[in-house]
């Protein structure tokens, strides 16, 4: 079994040997990269982006900023996840 977005849940069941793996895209990065691209826009600066290809709606290319998802397993939830402070490590017990 698979995972999206990293939560206590999924973590608990990679830890029972239940699941195999999640999906970590750290939502403090995201809203740090969303409010800097907010404040770009309204003091009407260039939108930092790094994506001009991947969002195509047929009418035309979505400028957008990608941020790197993590394969977050057993052997690396503990870097990623605790010690980084996302997931306290009694929340896992």
């Amino acid at each position: 079994m698979t995972g999206q977005d990293a939560e206590t849940a999924s973590v608990k069941s990679m830890i029972a040997g239940e699941q195999s793996y999640t999906v970590f895209k750290d939502t403090r990065v995201l809203a740090k990269q969303t409010a800097k691209m907010a404040d770009q826009a309204l003091k009407g600066e260039t939108v930092e982006i790094n994506d001009t290809k991947t969002y195509d709606n047929l009418v035309k290319v979505v400028p957008s900023y990608l941020l790197v998802p993590i394969s977050i397993d057993i052997t690396n939830y503990q870097k990623e996840l605790v010690d980084s402070g996302y997931i306290k490590a009694e929340d896992l017990k």
